[in-house]
């Protein structure tokens, strides 16, 4: 089964390596960081073959959780396994990131040694795992100031900070709060696509999830309504209209599945920690909405080597909403010496890395249906000129709170407590779309 373990930075270090049945080359692992480095506004599959040897990942936050193996394995499951981990990471760290896992690295370890034995899964959820973990997890806030972490070096001050959200606090923590008794259900829609330069949808499709992160006593039944209106085509031919059309769609166990083919509403009791009740792929035109038009025009700077790129970004999606923490992103030639930018806004920034050879446009927000515009010189020191060919493609990186691409929502959440105490419950409903890789072609 899986041979090897491990958790990568976003840089390729590997900051937890955990290997089950010593069947693998010893430099897969370093292969993997190599690959990570060598990232150029692209992303890794999710499965790919390398040598003989079969490598599995998924990225969260600043971190990849990687798995390798030597024999055929069937890639869903593996995702899937990888996937659980990362909950339950969350469930006892609060958050994962580079810093989260540093600071817990003790418990990460000992996590791994309970969720896999020899490759085989044993423990798969927080509930079951709780009871054999001995170390105490330090909470870290998601960001931390320059000042605070030269200081938390240097003068050795306490790094346990209590974390801004009771969502990022964790799991084993919050359950025995007495003042907490909370649900979360977040609706979370990673994104691709492929948009040719004539503005055409070359490929688009999300991978979604329904995640309940359950704080509340008792065990209770909860039920999550959605879109009376949602179809699951499951490979028939999909309709025009405004209904939502999911592709496929996987349950948890502890969901009721006849009540979802019913009444599209997700019954369960779910256990203490995070879970995916509903996960959920949509791809095509017809069954998802495109958040983002670029359009861009390149040209030669005042009949010189230069280039002249200006971009024009438009948020589709209603005024209420925005995105955030954007990033547009194009490579450069090698002869690209230095970039001249021009934005509109001084919420907009832009670097030049020129030992990587790309452009960034930061964007802190956007509101919906808003244009933003940047234009950027780029000056050549080739003997050659350029073409719109050389900043080809243009990636996109954003989020988005209050909006999915297919349209799905949670219509109502409702608690039936078997506890007869009147204990006030609290119920947080979040839809989150962000890009996986949502790519623009120039030519």
């Amino acid at each position: 089964m899986i041979s090897k373990v491990g958790i990568f930075t976003k840089c390729g270090e590997v900051i937890v390596e955990k290997d089950f049945r010593n069947d693998v080359p010893f430099d897969c692992f370093m292969k993997f960081g190599d690959k990570i480095k060598s990232l150029k506004g692209s992303t890794i599959p999710p499965h790919y073959v390398d040598s003989g040897v079969r490598y599995f990942n998924i990225q969260r936050n600043d971190i990849y959780i990687v798995a390798c193996s030597m024999e055929d394995i069937l890639p869903v499951m593996v995702i899937e396994l990888l996937t659980r981990l990362y909950h339950i990471c969350k469930d006892f760290c609060g958050i994962v990131t580079e810093l989260s896992i540093k600071e817990n690295i003790l418990l990460i370890y000992e996590l791994l040694d309970e969720f896999m034995n020899e490759g085989y899964v044993q423990l798969a959820n927080t509930e079951k795992i709780c009871p054999y973990i001995l170390s105490t997890p330090v909470v870290v806030q998601k960001e931390r100031s320059p000042a605070t972490e030269m200081s938390s070096r240097v003068f050795g001050i306490e790094t346990k900070l209590i974390s801004s959200t009771a969502s990022d606090k964790p799991v084993i923590q919050s359950a025995t709060d007495s003042n907490k008794n909370e649900l979360y259900v977040d609706v979370i829609e990673r994104m691709s696509a492929v948009i040719s330069a004539n503005g055409t949808v070359s490929r688009i499709d999300v991978i979604g999830s329904v995640n309940v992160k359950n704080f509340l006593s008792g065990s209770p039944q909860i039920s999550i309504i959605l879109n009376e209106d949602l179809v699951v085509s499951d490979g028939k031919l999909k309709g025009y209209g405004n209904s939502v059309q999911l592709d496929r769609c996987t349950f948890h166990t502890c969901v009721k599945q006849e009540d979802f083919n019913t009444a599209r509403k997700l019954t369960l009791a779910p256990p203490v920690g995070e879970i995916s009740a509903l996960t959920y792929n949509v791809n095509g035109e017809i069954s998802l909405n495109q958040p983002f038009t670029l359009n861009s025009f390149v040209g030669d700077a005042d009949g010189s080597r230069d280039l002249r790129v200006t971009l024009r970004l438009n948020a589709n999606f209603s005024s209420n909403k925005r995105a955030v923490k954007m990033k547009v992103k194009f490579s450069v030639p090698k002869s690209i010496s230095s970039v001249s930018t021009k934005l509109m806004s001084d919420e907009h920034s832009s670097t030049f890395d020129k030992e990587k050879h790309y452009v960034i446009w930061f964007i802190k927000q956007i509101p919906g249906k808003t244009e933003s515009m940047a234009e950027f010189r780029l000056n050549n020191q080739g003997n050659n000129g350029l073409t719109r060919q050389d900043i080809d493609p243009i990636s996109i990186d954003f989020e988005i709170s209050g909006y999915t691409s297919s349209n799905i929502q949670v219509k109502g959440v409702k608690v039936q407590s078997g506890d007869k105490k009147n204990i006030k419950q609290k119920t947080f409903v979040r839809l989150i779309t962000v890009s996986d890789s949502y790519v623009f072609r120039t030519f």
